[in-house]
Parts: C-alpha cells; sequence; structure tokens
C-alpha cells in the first residue's frame, strides 16, 4: 500500500492485479511478465493494426501528397483544403496512425511503474537473472532489444524521412540499448517480447498491404 504508482497508479494496479494472477498459474515472475506482455499486446491489437494500416496508407499517398504541396506551395489554404478532399477520397485518417498510440500511452507508463516499483519482483528469478528488479549483469537482455529494434526499423518505410531524420532513426536502438543497461531486467524482458510482437504485427500488415512504388497511383 505504501508504493505509490504515480499519475496512472489506477492502470498500474489492474496491471500488477493480472500480473499477480498469472504468476500464480505459471509459478515464475519471468514468464507472468511474459503472459501478461502478451495479454497487454492482444488487447490493443486492434488499436495498433488500425495504426499500422494507416501509416501504410498514407504512406501509398505521398506521392500525390508531394505533388500536391508542389502544386499549391503558394496557396497554403487551398494545399490543406484539396489535401483533406484527398483523405476523404481515400478514406484516409491523418491522426490515425497516431490516436491508437495516445490511448495507450498510459498503459505503458502504467507498465513501466509494475516493472519498476512493485515490491512483489523483489529477489525473483527468471533463466540465469537473480533478481528482475536489477539490471542485467551480463547485458543479454539489452542487447537483444537493441538487434530486435533494429529489425523493426528495418521494416518501417523510410523512403518518405529525409537524410538526417533516416540517422537519428539508426542510432536509436544504440541510444535504447544504452538506457537498457541500467533499467530492471523485468522491465527489459517486457520491452524485449513487446517489440517481439511488434514485428510479428508488422510483419503481418507488410503482407496484407504491399509496399506501393512510389509512381505507382495511391491506393484507396
Amino acid at each position: 500500500d505504501a508504493v505509490e504508482f504515480g499519475w496512472f497508479g489506477f492502470f498500474a494496479k489492474i496491471l500488477l492485479f493480472v500480473l499477480k494472477l498469472f504468476q500464480r498459474g505459471v509459478v515464475n515472475w519471468g514468464v507472468a511478465i511474459i503472459t501478461l506482455t502478451v495479454f497487454v499486446k492482444l488487447l490493443f491489437f486492434p488499436l495498433t493494426q488500425k495504426s499500422f494500416e494507416s501509416s501504410r496508407k498514407m504512406q501509398a499517398l505521398q506521392p500525390k501528397l508531394n505533388a500536391m504541396k508542389e502544386k499549391f506551395k503558394d496557396n497554403k489554404e487551398l494545399q490543406t483544403q484539396e489535401t483533406m478532399k484527398l483523405f476523404k477520397e481515400h478514406k484516409v485518417n491523418p491522426m490515425g496512425g497516431c490516436l491508437p498510440t495516445l490511448v495507450q500511452f498510459p498503459v505503458w507508463i502504467a507498465l513501466y511503474n509494475v516493472m519498476l516499483y512493485s515490491v512483489e519482483l523483489y529477489d525473483t528469478q527468471f533463466l540465469y537473472l537473480q533478481d528482475l528488479t536489477e539490471c542485467d549483469p551480463y547485458g543479454v537482455v539489452p542487447t537483444a532489444y537493441a538487434v530486435l529494434m533494429f529489425l523493426q526499423q528495418r521494416m518501417m518505410p523510410t523512403a518518405s524521412l529525409d537524410e538526417t531524420q533516416q540517422k537519428v532513426i539508426k542510432m536509436m536502438p544504440l541510444i535504447f540499448a544504452f538506457f537498457m543497461y541500467s533499467f530492471p531486467s523485468g522491465l527489459v524482458l517486457y520491452f524485449c517480447v513487446n517489440m517481439m510482437l511488434t514485428i510479428v504485427q508488422q510483419w503481418f500488415i507488410k503482407r496484407k498491404f504491399p509496399d506501393v512504388p512510389a509512381s505507382a497511383p495511391a491506393a484507396g
């Protein structure tokens, strides 16, 4: 009761309760964390799916959007009107890729706090990890996360990004890995499993919505 889970404490207490239920079923806290990650991923699967699909549709419309910006570069108001008209015509919501992330944000913060502050995880073991509240002594899990993040980036379209943005994105796995080495191993385990599931989901979306060449007409 003395533990403070921050702004999203309500969500954190619910997630901790669910984590305890999983732990009773699988006994090991590490396996419980993996089960919780899968549960949360499935819970938000429709929202994440919608976000990925929206991003793929926006990618398909990018050539037309670029042409429109060039055509109406001297008339911002008309450019906005024509852009909204294009979105409506192809049934694309420009905020579709952002809203699911905003909805999930409180849950992500709550999960972070659960993994970081839950006393139930003190001195709990998983594989070679002797304490899930301590950082990985060998750096295996953080390194695995960096590799998974790199693979996930390879699946993302970057053609529309400028050179500086692409360089920043390429540096992100190293930056995140640097921080992960100091995070509790239980928290990094959650991030790793979540990233693995994200890669699988992106692969599924990529199969469903193939890449559209820049010269091809935008898909509806």
